[in-house]
């Protein structure tokens, strides 16, 4: 579920631009980064932050 949300966000706001992080959004099966990324993602107005917001997520220091 979180993850279809994220992908129609990724497909409405970048369009085809957003097909490959929509793949590696589909790969993340854990709820907590999943929710994270979901309450940080809509204030990322550009898709190099969102990008960089899902991988950061993915891979965090």
């Amino acid at each position: 579920m979180a993850q279809d949300i994220l992908c129609q966000f990724l497909e409405v706001s970048f369009g085809a631009e957003s097909q490959a992080l929509q793949e590696t959004v589909r790969t993340i099966t854990d709820l907590e980064v999943l929710s994270r990324i979901t309450n940080q993602i809509f204030l990322a107005a550009q898709f190099e932050e969102v990008s960089a917001l899902i991988q950061s997520s993915l891979h965090p220091h």
